[in-house]
């Protein structure tokens, strides 16, 4: 399980607010007695660790806070050092009594026991069919040595796994507009709002959040994406800019012109754009006679990590970057999040944006396959 991220909420001194209580139970039927569990969450800029022992297959925390927020569980990896948690669990802090049951580890807990945390379970059991799904997919840590060297045979996985992840969006959106006054919500539209294929729809479940909602930073955030989102949209004739390749050599969009060009912004340091890249070069192989090209644009400052990644993803197409900490062709298109990319027909026009997976394979076979 991939390093989980916690989003920073900044409030005013923690002395001045009022201070509430929560107790955390947990149980899991493959815990051993020893093993150690790690609570970590956030209050204003500070970072609270907390960590307890499992006795008799249960662990318990008690602790205070003046703000609810999300924070995390992990089991014997310590979030302090640790470059992944394989045994790990969100939780909301709030007040009150949590309870946590799992038939066996921290990755498939139940939790119920306070307003957010019944709202979390709610969100869990209705993204439990894509969460099977998922767990279906073949791991590309488990692959064997024969099995990686079939690059055909991986990028496929990679590309089933991105199909995966954005089939849980519907039933998010689903929730986020069930329940317009959970903090539950908002954060998972913020992680969402991430995706930038999915704005427009994130615009939509954001007008329906409450205000109280509203005025949290997180909510800030989202609501500042929204509005670089629309500097660029379908229909509209694509901007100009020019940027240099990995030789120093200027490149610029217009000379793409009479071309079916998809812009593509990454960064080497972005797992999502690698696991993007190999459906980006299946439909380069696939349309590169057909009048199609691709112009990455990284948004990457460190030059050599950005060159060893085209290399490792063997990347063919023209790359360019100006390796500026502020990307100049993604502030001109309101790049908040990557991997994003816009799709640009011969005349020069936007036709689509943020097209991944299935949906660009989809878009470039029915403008492709007849020619």
């Amino acid at each position: 399980m991939k390093r989980l991220l916690l989003i920073a909420i900044f409030l005013s001194p923690l002395s001045l607010l009022a201070q509430f209580s929560f107790v955390i139970k947990g149980f899991g039927k493959a815990y051993n007695d020893g093993d150690k569990i790690f609570l970590t969450y956030r209050q204003g800029d500070r970072l609270v660790e907390d960590s307890t022992v499992v006795k008799n297959r249960s662990f318990k925390f008690k602790g205070t806070f003046a703000t609810k927020v999300r924070g995390y569980l992990s089991r014997n990896d310590n979030p302090r050092f640790a470059l992944d948690l394989s045994d790990s669990f969100y939780i909301y802090i709030d007040s009150g009594q949590i309870s946590l049951t799992s038939p066996d580890t921290l990755n498939n807990t139940l939790i119920s026991g306070t307003p957010l945390n019944d709202d979390y379970a709610k969100l869990n059991n209705a993204l439990k069919p894509v969460a099977e799904k998922r767990k279906k997919l073949k791991d590309l840590n488990q692959l064997s040595t024969e099995e990686l060297k079939d690059t055909a045979f991986v990028n496929s996985i990679k590309a089933n796994a991105v199909d995966a992840y954005y089939e849980a969006f519907p039933i998010q959106f689903k929730f986020i507009n069930e329940h317009p006054n959970s903090y539950v919500s908002l954060l998972t539209l913020a992680e969402m709002a991430r995706s930038s294929k999915y704005i427009p729809q994130v615009a939509q479940s954001f007008a329906k959040l409450s205000s109280t909602l509203k005025k949290m930073p997180e909510a800030r955030k989202i609501a500042a994406t929204i509005i670089e989102s629309k500097k660029i949209s379908e229909g509209m004739i694509a901007k100009d800019f020019t940027q240099n390749d990995v030789n120093g050599d200027a490149v610029t969009l217009s000379s793409y012109q009479n071309k079916y060009v998809l812009v593509d912004f990454w960064a080497s340091w972005c797992l999502p754009c690698r696991e993007e890249n190999p459906n980006v070069l299946a439909v380069y192989e696939k349309y590169k006679t057909k009048n199609f090209v691709v112009l990455s644009v990284s948004v990457d400052t460190d030059k050599d990590k950005w060159i060893n990644a085209i290399k490792e993803d063997r990347l063919p197409w023209v790359q360019v970057s100006d390796l500026k900490k502020q990307n100049e062709a993604a502030k001109v298109y309101g790049v908040t999040t990557i991997p994003a990319n816009l799709l640009i027909d011969p005349s020069g026009k936007v036709i689509a944006k943020d097209l991944k997976g299935k949906a660009l394979r989809e878009k470039l076979a029915e403008l492709l396959d007849d020619k």
